[in-house]
């Protein structure tokens, strides 16, 4: 499990997707957003952090376990003593460990830029979504990667998903107000309880920080359960 690990961090870290959709345009959104002084809600800044992670953790790697589907790695797994239980998690702490590290330089870029004015507290609250976020949206790609036939196809999914998930969020619009399907359709919405968490982490709301972390834990414990459907699905 450790090499697997390693070797994917390895591979990872050269990965030009994950350069340019996680590192290079969110910064690029960010910098712009100030040099041209516009003026965006806080909401919609905290929202740039999720994004950036379900583009690396769903979309490049939906890709890449599309790409293993097809070439039998995983048909070559069944002849191994490795689980696939101990597969998903060490590619999934793998993806994680980056998207943090990513999503943590981008909310230092955020503190900089914007003036949080975030405590040493508020920062290590982060981390905890950052992580369980990654973790979901990682195991979400292993899943999508089991629907399509091609790759087009799989770029359409992914972008069929996550445009839901980021309308029926607060990211960009006040949920309050929001009709009552997408009211409901955010409590089941992963980047509508980062977005929460995210907002507890900065008011120092410790209650519904936690409670928003035990939420996302339990969405990671539905996708873990959906991931490992997919590949038994893929084996019949």
């Amino acid at each position: 499990m450790f090499n697997i690990t390693r070797i994917t961090l390895y591979k990872n870290m050269k990965d030009a997707y994950l350069l340019f959709w996680s590192i290079f345009l969110p910064l690029a959104v960010l910098f712009g957003l100030n040099y041209f002084n516009i003026d965006v809600s806080m909401n919609t800044l905290l929202g740039v952090l999720s994004i950036s992670i379900y583009f690396y953790c769903c979309i490049t790697n939906s890709f890449s376990v599309y790409s293993q589907r097809k070439r039998g790695v995983f048909d070559l797994l069944k002849i191994t003593p490795f689980s696939l239980w101990k597969y998903l998690s060490a590619i999934t702490f793998s993806q994680t460990i980056i998207a943090c590290s990513v999503s943590i330089v981008l909310l230092f870029v955020e503190n900089s830029l914007f003036h949080f004015n975030m405590s040493a507290l508020s920062i290590f609250l982060f981390i905890p979504l950052f992580w369980v976020g990654s973790a979901i949206f990682t195991l979400l790609g292993f899943a999508l990667s089991s629907l399509p036939k091609n790759e087009g196809q799989l770029s359409i999914t992914t972008n069929l998903i996550m445009l839901p998930l980021i309308l029926c969020s607060s990211i960009f619009f006040n949920i309050a107000g929001a009709p009552k399907i997408v009211q409901w359709i955010s409590w089941v919405n992963p980047f509508e309880w980062l977005q929460r968490g995210y907002r507890a982490a900065l008011e120092m709301d410790l209650s519904f920080w936690a409670l928003s972390i035990l939420i996302l834990f339990a969405m990671l414990s539905m996708f873990l359960f959906v991931a490992k459907v997919s590949f038994r699905n893929n084996e019949k």
